[in-house]
């Protein structure tokens, strides 16, 4: 197994590629912003980098340059929010071991990952070979028998970045993912789909989450509802489970945390428990 330095300041992508890196045994260091991420590289000695481009305060570009002189050998693979040819050739061309754009997925970044370390390795290559949309083919734990209505989760959150990291997170994880954009599409797919359990951001376009929660908490009785928001504010969340909520998450969500959660509810749900 491998050590694995992951540097991003977005803490969803960040938590999400070290849930699913150290699932495969690596041991993985993380770091918000590019002043810890080269200590962390100077003291940790890792295998291989994964770098964010745009950080707060010394750039991806600058701790870039600070560990090739440290270290020629250890790859360092940059992570960019979007494409960029003209800056991949640039970064290639100094020693950069990859350039991939968070557009292309997790799956994407696991692929390269096992393509960067050595095959004995880089076990992450099983999820890269399964692409996110194709769940069923990445099972964790027990996925339902054939027959079985595969477990449905409907997530609403208008902010897209997050959005998309939430749905290949579960995705990956085996279930089906309904992804609603505002809170009027979460109310028609949550009607139309039944699912199991609801990711509901409380600030949406359209109908904000409270409303959400109060239609389908009554339409779908049996449905476990999550409150995830930014706003940390007790009232709020005390609100929110007096209409129907089983829980209430503070943004960005701990994906380890969260993944928990989903598995207790789903449990509850299935064996009658509350």
């Amino acid at each position: 197994m491998a050590k694995i330095l992951l540097i991003d300041d977005d803490a969803l992508v960040r938590d999400a590629l070290a849930v699913f890196l150290m699932r495969d045994g690596h041991t993985v260091v993380t770091a918000s912003d590019g002043l810890n991420g080269l200590q962390l590289f100077r003291r940790e000695a890792p295998d291989l980098v994964v770098l964010d481009r745009a950080l707060p305060g010394l750039t991806g570009s600058g701790v870039f340059d600070e560990m090739r002189k440290v270290s020629k050998a250890v790859p360092i693979m940059i992570l960019t929010g979007f494409d960029a040819q003209e800056e991949a050739e640039i970064y290639l061309r100094n020693g950069a071991a990859a350039f991939v754009s968070k557009g292309e997925g997790l799956s994407r970044v696991l692929e390269v990952v096992a393509e960067l370390l050595p095959k004995a390795a880089a076990p992450a290559a099983e999820h890269a070979a399964a692409k996110l949309p194709a769940a069923k083919e990445r099972p964790a734990g027990k996925l339902p028998a054939a027959k079985e209505r595969p477990v449905g989760i409907l997530i609403a959150e208008d902010d897209p970045s997050m959005l998309d990291v939430l749905r290949r997170f579960f995705v990956q994880l085996g279930y089906r993912v309904f992804a609603a954009e505002d809170g009027v599409q979460a109310v028609r797919l949550g009607l139309a789909e039944k699912p199991d359990l609801v990711l509901l951001d409380i600030f949406m376009p359209g109908k904000d989450g409270i409303e959400v929660l109060e239609v389908l908490s009554t339409a779908l009785p049996g449905t476990g509802i999550m409150m995830i928001s930014g706003n940390d504010d007790e009232e709020v969340a005390k609100d929110c489970l007096k209409k129907g909520a089983f829980d209430y998450l503070c943004k960005p969500p701990d994906l380890g945390v969260l993944e928990n959660i989903v598995k207790t509810r789903l449990f509850m749900q299935k064996t009658g428990t509350r």
